[in-house]
């Protein structure tokens, strides 16, 4: 196994050295030196993707695996864990998620489901498994911080594992997590390895499966070797109590441009851990009063936040293009918020990962324009070749992405959609920031 990352990573290293070198060469020799800003623009971007992989395949380890190697997994405390996930109308899909939780190779936990208010059948749907696990039915529609909130007051569990409700967790996945918790104790949170759980559907949702590999085994990982991941995602998102228990009511009340915030859960919540150190001490004297805060005032802590390749979640993805869309303005609403929280902050951790944060910031606002530039402005002025060019790089990167996704599932076919994915977000996904700044105070934070 130690051979074959090896042998991986230094395939990986060659190959990014001979792309940059033909990217940057062909950069060099084909854009028109007068548009010196997009020059630089694309030689910035592209470096950055390259330094991305080279700082991944080169820095990160998965402690989980690592700890199995040593094999001290015997030896570790086993806490008692607290799995809490809120459901809204998702009838079709609960059972699946958690029958994964109760079939969980990590026993020592209590199961605790917030119906927050349901309209279908998903309360009866619970029901069939009040034996087993805990379910707390509200009266009334909350949203998804509120509603894990109520599941977070009634836990006794050291470890929060937080899910989404259309999610399967892989049974190895929570033991894993759990092992890199004891082993570690500056670690606050961990995030998991989302995959698409309906893969084979489509076309669409073989390409986002694709494109999830990638952004957690590259994007998150590169993240992780710094011990600063931004973003917890969703689908299986693990935090210690003392990492974030205080920071509760800040994150039920969550405010935006005078708004309440329903979206950003994950990052929010992320934020929290890696920001302790700096705003704990004011986000718990702003809310004393609470009762997160008053039971116990946990030290503000410089914790790492890491990812966990080996603990697999596999989550349902959207099966159609408007479907696409609502979830990625969802997600640039987060974005955003983010920006505003986390973004005063973040440049105090590696400095590494704290350029590529506030870079990517600006690649996300400045991208559409670029693309626009190079798409219909240059061609229309003369420059007929800038987007085939254009075009070509994207597509470029997407393979490098997917040649990723094939070394990591050897036995996988759906590396070949990646490239699809890289143009999807260039020429239609990557404009929603726009849309998304716009309609900030709209928030619906359910799937359905």
């Amino acid at each position: 196994m130690i051979r074959r990352d090896r042998v991986i990573k230094s395939f990986v290293v060659i190959l990014m050295l001979i792309s940059l070198f033909v990217i940057l060469y062909g950069k060099a020799g084909i854009d028109n030196k007068n548009q010196f800003f997009l020059f630089i623009y694309g030689i910035t971007v592209t470096t950055m993707v390259f330094f991305m992989f080279f700082i991944t395949h080169l820095k990160y380890t998965d402690l989980s695996e690592e700890i199995r190697d040593k094999n001290v997994s015997h030896i570790l405390r086993k806490p008692f864990v607290s799995c809490i996930f809120a459901v809204y109308n998702e009838e079709v899909v609960v059972r699946r998620c958690i029958d994964s939780l109760l079939n969980s190779t990590y026993k020592n936990k209590e199961i605790i489901v917030v119906n927050d208010a349901s309209t279908d059948k998903t309360k009866d749907v619970l029901e069939e498994y009040k034996n087993q696990i805990r379910v707390i039915n509200l009266p009334k529609n909350v949203g998804k911080k509120r509603a894990i909130g109520e599941g977070i007051r009634a836990s006794k569990g050291e470890i929060f594992v937080f899910t989404d409700s259309d999610s399967v967790v892989a049974p190895d996945a929570i033991e894993r997590i759990i092992e890199i918790f004891m082993y570690d104790s500056d670690i606050g949170a961990v995030s998991g390895h989302g995959r698409a759980l309906n893969a084979g559907e489509n076309f669409l949702t073989k390409a986002q499966d694709s494109w999830y590999e990638t952004q957690f085994s590259v994007k998150k990982a590169m993240e992780s070797a710094y011990g600063a991941v931004t973003c917890v995602s969703g689908p299986l998102a693990v935090f210690r109590r003392e990492a974030i228990y205080n920071y509760i009511p800040a994150w039920e009340n969550d405010q935006f441009l005078g708004k309440e915030f329903r979206f950003a859960t994950d990052r929010q919540l992320t934020g929290y851990v890696l920001g302790s150190k700096y705003i704990g001490k004011k986000l718990k004297e702003k809310y004393a009063d609470s009762p997160f805060v008053k039971e116990i005032n946990y030290p503000e802590r410089d914790w790492k936040v890491i990812y966990c390749k080996s603990a697999k979640v596999y989550t349902v993805v959207p099966n159609t293009l408007k479907k696409v869309i609502r979830q990625h303005t969802r997600w640039k609403k987060s974005f955003i918020r983010s920006l505003f929280f986390t973004g005063t902050f973040y440049w105090r951790k590696h400095p590494i990962v704290a350029i590529k944060y506030y870079l990517g910031a600006v690649f996300t606002i400045l991208g559409p324009f670029i693309a626009l530039r190079h798409l219909i402005y240059l061609p229309v002025t003369g420059n007929e070749l800038s987007g085939l060019f254009y075009l070509s790089g994207i597509t470029f990167i997407g393979l490098l992405y997917g040649v990723m996704f094939k070394l990591e599932n050897p036995s996988s076919g759906t590396w070949k959609y990646r490239p699809f994915m890289s143009l999807l977000s260039t020429l239609l996904l990557s404009w929603l920031i726009f849309y998304s700044i716009l309609t900030i105070k709209k928030s619906i934070w359910h799937r359905g």
